[in-house]
């Protein structure tokens, strides 16, 4: 019995710990966030939202093949397109 809780707590922390390397990667590779170096007050923690904010909204709302990079930088020169992906809207 204990082997096979053992087992299945296994499974579930390596999941977790998979998803959570996947999204640090791409915040870090998309928004260069171990870049950052804000230290002071919730300016850290605030950012950090606000990125994964971004990311969901790219990945929920992005149209096409585009790389997530690409889609923020287009989001960042068009007006139309950045509202686009915050309503939800085509």
């Amino acid at each position: 019995m204990f082997i096979a809780d053992l087992e299945k707590f296994s499974r579930v922390v390596g999941g977790h710990w998979g998803i959570e390397n996947q999204q640090h990667w791409v915040l870090d590779i998309h928004f260069e966030e171990d870049k950052n170096r804000t230290r002071t007050d919730h300016a850290p923690e605030n950012l950090a939202l606000m990125r994964r904010m971004a990311l969901n909204l790219i990945r929920r709302n992005g149209t096409g093949q585009r790389s997530i990079r690409r889609h923020r930088n287009k989001a960042m020169a068009n007006d139309q397109y950045r509202q686009q992906l915050l309503t939800g809207t085509t």
